[in-house]
């Protein structure tokens, strides 16, 4: 009875002994599955937001908070390297101290410590106690004990690391290679943000391009073609004012002559002011905005509220949206009133153009609206167009305040 107690026993553990298993052994398996989901979810939460292209400021906290999570205990941080052997700090969760300020250059570096070694190794790193690092005062202040931190490359490049802490040495033994899988998305969304600023980078340099040409052409119309035609007009007009009454017919001539140069040099104007006017590069969009609003032949009220000149290539796109939006009122709308307001909101530039029209505009099949829209994408913008029946027309925009910079760099 004593052995059939034995063998069957009243837990039922006994069974599971004889596979070579035990309570603890269960126990600890069903840690390590529920760990394994909570990190294939935080996983999955990540490369949703890597895949959606998120701004890598977002994807850069939302990995530190999960690193935190996981790994830390105490801290998580990212930090990227810079070209003058500095590291900047881009995200920080848990514990922190006077020497941790995101966004600027990391104050205090043990020489080893986990920045200094993965910036000269560019491998993986621990610290098994601050307390005995020359130089961890800061670390041992700030409530950590050990910590382990993992590089990040792109493009085959060291960019950045991701470090984890604790207040306690018992950081698991196979951090580093868990954390492999964060890394990982972490190269990857600072990979397509990278493409995607270069891409931005360089429609903003092609537009800038072509606006540069345009303007080239402007100068060479007034100071070439439209001022040679100014002088011909004021020699014809005093040829004409010499001639005696006897040469009539040559007057009559004269002065067909001089109709003719005038109306070419109206022409010439026009050419000139529809490639870039002046007024936009003298005064800035508002007072441009505010030309073509008494120019148009319907009325319109402007609300502008701009305190600063804006990246000419912006001040050039928000002028063309207007003008665009404001030339297909004139010539389809039937509308009586046009109303065109530019505000400053943060880092955008906002745009809206509406009227009173008939409505049921249809962006698509003009190729005004299309190409403009392609040029405010260039910028980084967004332009919608609603239009319903009988109840007008409104063009919306959305425009960066400032440009990107060569390198595309956006982080």
């Amino acid at each position: 009875m004593g052995a059939a107690e034995t063998s069957s026993g009243p837990t039922g553990w006994v069974g599971s002994e004889s596979h070579g298993r035990c309570p603890d052994d269960i126990i600890e398996t069903i840690a390590e599955a529920r760990d394994l989901a909570a990190t294939q979810a935080s996983l999955r939460r990540l490369a949703l937001l890597v895949a959606e292209g998120a701004a890598p400021e977002t994807v850069f906290a939302a990995v530190t908070h999960e690193a935190l999570r996981h790994f830390g205990g105490g801290t998580a941080r990212m930090l990227r390297f810079e070209t003058d052997g500095t590291a900047t700090i881009l995200a920080n969760e848990g514990t922190w101290g006077p020497h941790i300020q995101v966004g600027q250059a990391l104050r205090e570096c043990p020489p080893g410590g986990l920045t200094a070694t993965i910036l000269r190794t560019g491998r993986a790193a621990r610290v098994e106690d601050y307390g005995t690092l020359a130089g961890g005062e800061p670390y041992t202040r700030e409530g950590l004990h050990s910590a382990v931190g993992m590089p990040i490359h792109v493009h085959g490049r060291l960019w950045g690391m991701i470090a984890v802490g604790s207040a306690s040495p018992d950081l698991p033994l196979d951090a580093e290679r868990r954390m492999a899988d964060f890394t990982e998305l972490i190269a990857i969304a600072v990979a397509n943000a990278h493409s995607r600023a270069e891409l931005l980078a360089s429609r903003a340099r092609i537009i800038a391009a072509s606006d540069a040409a345009r303007r080239r052409v402007e100068r060479d119309l007034h100071d070439g073609a439209q001022q040679r035609l100014v002088g011909l007009a004021l020699r014809l007009r005093m040829a004409t004012d010499s001639t005696t009454v006897s040469g009539e017919p040559i007057r009559r001539e004269f002065d067909a002559l001089v109709t003719e140069v005038v109306e070419i040099i109206e022409d010439l104007r026009e050419i000139s002011r529809g490639i870039h006017p002046a007024i936009l590069s003298n005064a800035g969009v508002g007072a441009a905005v505010r030309t073509l609003a008494r120019r148009s032949t319907v009325r319109v009220q402007t609300d502008i509220h701009l305190e600063r000149r804006l990246p000419t290539a912006i001040e050039v796109c928000a002028y063309y949206v207007v003008s665009e939006a404001l030339t297909n009122t004139a010539k389809h709308a039937r509308a009586s009133l046009a109303h065109v307001k530019i505000e400053i909101d943060g880092r955008r530039l906002r745009i809206t153009v509406s009227d009173d029209g008939i409505g049921g505009a249809d962006p698509d099949r003009g190729s005004g609206l299309v190409g403009i829209n392609d040029r405010v994408q260039a910028l980084g913008g967004t332009l919608s167009v609603s239009s319903h029946l009988g109840s007008g027309t409104r063009v919306s925009c959305e425009l960066p305040t400032d440009t990107i910079d060569a390198m595309g760099t956006v982080y």
